[in-house]
């Protein structure tokens, strides 16, 4: 493993939906997301939030990572006219090997590009949207929350658990089937008290020695 996985992003793209799998690859499996782009100019999210890319896709190279990421977006005009963006997807059409993950109504740019031809998939797009677009298979959608064919691993935009779940997978680690809910309606006091480890304890107490003896 390379212990790091790509995030393509574009204006109007959803963090919150892949937030959770960037938060289990990262404290499960000690690995990094890098987030690039066709430039190296911030980019906002639907949710307002400024990113800031590491890499654009000319600088990319698949062998440094274990993964790709392409999130939903509430607005598709400017991503499905960015031609460097299909290019950049293009060099993938081959590759059945290096995993593909596509949430919400990004599946789109996978089928713009050529990646969906022949493969079952499915998205949050409108059903007249996805019959109107030419190079969209409508006959291979299925109505599920995901659908993996392949290396590519497509959900709809609500599935962003399950989404995380089946790339952890793919990549070969061990998932429970329900992560990070968010949901919490436990009347069991000991669900909200936490304890350090043992063997974290004494590593703590170095670390913050000086602060313990300040006083405000």
């Amino acid at each position: 493993m390379k212990k790091r996985i790509a995030l393509l992003v574009y204006p109007d793209f959803s963090l919150q939906e892949v937030a959770n799998l960037m938060y289990v690859f990262r404290w499960y499996f000690d690995t990094f997301t890098d987030v690039i782009y066709t430039e190296l100019s911030p980019v906002r999210s639907e949710e307002g939030i400024l990113i800031n890319p590491v890499k654009t896709c000319s600088e990319f190279c698949k062998d440094d990572y274990d993964c790709l990421i392409l999130s939903g977006c509430s607005d598709l005009r400017q991503p499905i006219r960015n031609k460097k963006i299909k290019e950049f997807l293009e060099n993938f059409v081959n590759d059945d090997s290096f995993v593909i993950g596509a949430i919400c109504s990004s599946p789109i740019f996978l089928a713009q590009a050529g990646l969906l031809k022949g493969k079952k998939y499915t998205d949050s797009l409108f059903v007249e949207m996805r019959e109107s677009f030419a190079f969209i298979e409508e006959n291979n959608f299925l109505p599920q929350s995901v659908v993996e064919d392949g290396n590519i691993i497509t959900a709809v935009g609500n599935a962003f658990n399950e989404f995380a779940v089946q790339v952890v997978r793919k990549l070969g680690y061990d998932c429970p089937d329900k992560i990070l809910s968010g949901y919490t309606d436990s009347n069991d006091i000991n669900d909200y008290i936490h304890h350090l480890p043992e063997d974290e304890i004494l590593e703590f107490k170095e670390e913050f020695k000086e602060e313990f003896k300040e006083f405000f």
